[in-house]
């Protein structure tokens, strides 16, 4: 079964020329096609003008089981979000009111709320109960845009309350046609029952927690929360290094509240991503550049919290790859909307539109290492894209605060949302 969509106003392919990612100025090339025209079935077949679409179906060298005329729409890859936390339990409102009355979030953390409340209502909450609050906010991403998106555990912190998240995931996984990548974040914080024994519950993490996630495929990724506060580099390196040691790869909560060198850690170790990144340093940047590692900034979380901006133009300018993400959470960023991050990136982080869309296209893809299979609308790679009612692509910026994506397809089937 194929589909021709032909008269397309903006037609961005985010073509990547068989990269994996864009850095520095390719950010910028995002491959748009004005009058464009995509063809395909579960993958991409074909992507041109719509005159040359029109030669094609003349000399009938493409023969579509269905064609469909996108005159006045855009059409992009699907948007990537490689950072949210959408499985968990408790509502944390209250404590965003808290917030707006002028009490910091670290202050809230400290006094036992934070990440700490939700942890409460996590361990309360059934596996059935945690997928569906994730499902429904899934659904949600979908609407908006996201075709492809990171979960994270890390709200349980007790073994049993972590696997259960980690369950939900697999169960959201097998449920929905998004592309859904795990990651387990036992290291998310200390427990209340292990504030003064936390070598004792890293042990718990180590021994324990990583093996049984590791040997039962529960996740792909382990996460660790290195910042001021949270887990020291000592404490993080030993988190990672189990992980490592059992088959599992990394990604690293690194310098949102500080700079604590977390994300020359994660450089260090090879992790796939370093994620928040608000008081990144000048070396830490480098390192991050010359490992390859992906610099994941949440512009949400900055604006939610009040925080200062990830340096987005430094990490561009230093040839690192940005990809953006919505930190979708119930404590510091609760949005699932990718489009919002677009226009906190453009507006608070300097990005240009092209950078951005970039950044949560197939940047947003290798964060999750499938950037060779979508990210970009490139022959061979999944049909993964929305339809979006503007006539171009910088209408998802101009006007902003809306829902602009009509329609989600992913590999080739049109999401019914």
């Amino acid at each position: 079964m194929t589909t021709l969509i032909k008269n397309i106003s903006s037609l961005v392919t985010m073509d990547a020329q068989g990269k994996l990612a864009k850095v520095a100025d390719d950010m910028q090339n995002i491959g748009e096609i004005k009058n464009g025209a995509i063809l395909f079935g579960d993958n991409i077949l074909w992507t041109g003008s719509t005159e040359e679409a029109n030669r094609k179906l003349e000399d009938k060298s493409i023969k579509p089981d269905t064609i469909i005329d996108a005159h006045g729409k855009t059409i992009l890859p699907g948007f990537a979000d490689s950072h949210t936390h959408i499985v968990f339990g408790g509502n944390r409102s209250g404590e965003f009111a808290r917030r707006l009355r002028g009490v910091s979030y670290v202050q809230i953390a400290e006094e036992g709320g934070g990440i700490l409340t939700t942890v409460k209502g996590t361990r309360e909450s059934s596996i059935d109960e945690l997928a569906d609050k994730g499902r429904n906010l899934a659904l949600s991403m979908m609407k908006h845009g996201t075709t492809s998106a990171e979960i994270k555990s890390g709200y349980g912190l007790t073994f049993e309350a972590e696997m259960n998240q980690l369950k939900a995931i697999q169960k959201l996984k097998s449920e929905l046609p998004m592309n859904i990548k795990t990651t387990f974040l036992g290291a998310h914080d200390f427990p209340p029952e292990f504030r003064d024994n936390k070598d004792k519950y890293i042990d718990l993490i180590v021994n324990e927690m990583i093996p049984y996630v590791a040997e039962h495929n529960l996740a792909d990724y382990c996460d660790a929360f290195v910042d001021k506060g949270y887990y020291t580099i000592t404490q993080g390196e030993r988190v990672l290094q189990a992980a490592l040691d059992n088959g599992l790869k990394l990604k690293l909560h690194a310098d949102e509240l500080a700079d604590v060198s977390a994300a020359q850690l994660a450089a260090k170790m090879g992790a796939v991503s370093a994620d928040h990144l608000l008081f990144v340093s000048d070396e830490s940047i480098k390192a991050l550049k010359k490992a390859g590692t992906v610099a994941t900034l949440l512009p949400g979380t900055a604006y939610f919290i009040r925080m200062p901006y990830a340096p987005a133009r430094k990490l561009i300018e230093a040839g690192a790859t940005v990809a953006l993400s919505t930190d979708c959470n119930p404590g510091s960023c609760f949005t699932e909307n990718m489009q919002m991050i677009l226009s906190l990136s453009v507006i608070n982080m300097a990005m240009t539109a092209e950078e951005a869309l970039a950044g949560a296209t197939i940047n947003g893809a290798k964060a999750m290492e499938i950037s060779d299979k979508t990210g970009s609308l490139e022959v061979g790679k999944q049909a993964d894209f929305i339809v979006a009612d503007i006539d171009s692509y910088t209408d998802l910026f101009y006007h902003f605060g809306i829902n602009h994506v009509s329609e989600t397809w992913i590999k080739g089937k049109k999401i019914a949302l």
